[in-house]
């Protein structure tokens, strides 16, 4: 059974870098295998397209991450043989114009083609034009915010030159009419040719943007303002007041695409100071938000059954984002997807995966010819410190997808250090005093200031600072009052002081080395939940303690999630072993 501490970011984190690296193949120079089916017997990993561009860039980043957030004496600290054979092949497929391309394998053969390549006739060499290239650019990013190597600054300017030498404009913006580029160009050069395409292939903005704020290269930023102004004017899957329209189609009822386009939205009104997009961002997030539900699952398409982490993700960062930049109260929304589903969908023990792989019935499923293309050994172990891809209100297996997929390991990966880097925020200086506002209340150790939560065991945090700070804390949301206990200097006995918040937060002063112990109540629960369509749904009753949820009703039949209990002892955070970067 998991020894590790449900709420202990950085020991998942650690179990997150070996999932990230141990699926791989050393036959093809360790290729990455990216799908996986959990119901064949034993369970399955494939090789497919999105294991080039979009998975190692996605891994790459995501490695980059968590690495950083460990203590330093642990392995997960430095790079292994995985990662550097991951980021051989990002690198390999990106070629001297600047983008991604697909080798040619029978495996990488372009998925969709009819849906969204103009002439499905037409041999390869082919670009994957949205996913791959958000993923290398992505990766390449991180690693160059992490090590300040200008190898990586030259090519991401590489891929942003190409990416914008290759686009096509119209009046509104910059478009990418197929899904995937060739060397003899477009076939078509006008916009429209999926209800969708654009903001699909809009998936690089977010990217770009970082790669912007990164290096202060300017064309990356024009590249994500173009391509997002055309989407927004393009794109049919909205209505006049934000709400999405009903879609079921495979790009315009895909829910990630949307919550990585209203990211990128958002982020762009951020960067450029435009209201207006903060405005739809904030609106639509809004509207996608009702798709899920308050603890943070999220279908891969609408009226589905099963979730993706990717989903969560990218609402976790919406979140953060809403919350430092337009409204405090969003991250009451971060802490309640983070805290539950996210943590909840997280494999921490090879003894209970395989338990619940050897619960779900057999599939019958006819292998490729091809048996360079698969594998079946060792496919659970290699799982340990992933997530659980198509997870449902209360198991991380359904029936209906019962998939592996690695952008999902990657995404959840990202989400734990999203977690632990915006958990405490340093806002500002004033009178000599740091200004810190702990936004998220995990255990976590930062330069100035070490929190310890208690919950869900009790409404608590422990504080001790390192410098003079003003110290804002979020109480869980619809607590306004709290009660602080703060070591004094000359006397054994701590001075209790009672708070009232204000917009949802405590607030304290601290001298370097003065500890404070925060108490508050968390009011317990109960809420019920339908996902789904009307003829296809799951149900579930919720109970709360605080923004934790403790158990869901029905429990899961193969892996059930939301077994927890509240009698916990806190997590002892450690300092962390590399200097953290900003993820969003």
């Amino acid at each position: 059974m998991t020894s590790v501490h449900p709420f202990d970011l950085q020991a998942r984190a650690e179990l997150a870098a070996q999932g990230l690296t141990a699926l791989r193949d050393p036959r093809q120079q360790g290729l990455m295998y990216f799908l996986g089916e959990w119901r064949t017997r034993p369970p399955t990993a494939f090789h497919g397209l999105w294991d080039y561009g979009d998975g190692s860039g996605r891994q790459i980043d995501a490695l980059t991450l968590v690495r950083a957030m460990v203590p330093p004496s642990s392995p997960a600290a430095r790079p292994d043989e995985g990662e550097e054979l991951l980021e051989a092949w990002m690198l390999r497929n990106l070629h001297e114009d600047g983008l991604s391309w697909l080798p040619p394998e029978p495996w990488a053969e372009p998925w969709g083609k009819e849906l969204l390549l103009a002439d499905p006739t037409v041999p390869g060499p082919f670009s994957e034009i949205s996913w791959a290239q958000r993923g290398t650019l992505l990766g390449l990013t991180t690693r160059f915010l992490s090590t300040k190597d200008d190898r990586y600054r030259a090519l991401g300017q590489r891929m942003v030159d190409g990416l914008n030498r290759i686009a096509l404009r119209d009046e509104h913006g910059l478009y990418y009419p197929e899904g995937y580029y060739q060397p003899s160009g477009w076939h078509y050069h006008s916009p429209g040719l999926h209800p969708a395409v654009e903001e699909y292939n809009a998936a690089i903005a977010i990217s770009a943007l970082r790669f912007f704020e990164a290096t202060g290269y300017e064309p990356a930023l024009e590249l994500a303002r173009d391509l997002t102004t055309c989407a927004l004017y393009h794109t049919p899957c909205y209505l006049p007041d934000g709400r999405l329209r009903q879609t079921v189609g495979d790009v315009e009822g895909h829910f990630h695409t949307h919550s990585n386009f209203a990211l990128g939205v958002l982020k762009l009104g951020i960067v450029l100071g435009r209201r207006e997009y903060l405005s739809w961002a904030r609106q639509t997030y809004e509207v996608l938000r009702e798709w899920g539900t308050d603890f943070g699952w999220f279908p891969e398409g609408f009226g589905l059954r099963h979730g993706e982490v990717c989903c969560i993700t990218d609402m976790i960062e919406i979140a953060l984002l809403l919350g430092k930049h337009v409204d405090p109260s969003y991250y009451a929304d971060a802490e309640r997807f983070g805290r539950n589903h996210l943590l909840e969908s997280q494999f921490l023990s090879l003894e209970e995966l395989q338990a619940a792989v050897d619960r779900l019935p057999p599939l019958n499923k006819d292998l490729p010819a091809n048996e360079a293309a698969w594998t079946q050994d060792g496919v659970a172990a290699t799982q340990v410190g992933a997530f659980a891809s198509r997870s449902t209100l209360s198991d991380a297996f359904h029936l209906d997808a019962a998939a592996l997929m690695q952008c999902c390991n990657a995404a959840g990966a990202r989400a734990l250090y999203d977690l632990w880097r915006y958990a405490v925020d340093e806002t500002s200086v004033d009178d000599g005093a740091l200004r810190l506002t702990v936004n998220l209340r995990f255990s976590v150790d930062t330069p100035t200031l070490r929190v310890v939560s208690h919950e869900p065991a009790a409404g608590r945090l422990d504080l001790t600072a390192t410098a003079p700070c003003h110290v804002a804390i979020r109480l869980p949301a619809g607590v306004s009052q709290a009660l602080a206990l703060l070591a004094s200097p000359n006397s054994s006995d701590p001075t209790a002081t009672a708070l009232t918040a204000r917009d949802g937060y405590v607030d304290i002063d601290l001298t370097p080395g003065q500890s404070a112990e925060v108490h508050y109540t968390l009011p317990e629960r109960i809420a019920h939940y339908e996902i789904g369509s009307p003829d296809r749904n799951e149900r579930g009753t919720g109970f709360w303690r605080g923004e934790t949820l403790l158990r869901v009703d029905p429990p899961g039949q193969f892996y059930p999630l939301y077994t927890r209990t509240p009698d916990l002892s806190p997590v002892q955070p450690s300092p962390a072993s590399g200097q953290a970067i900003a993820s969003l």
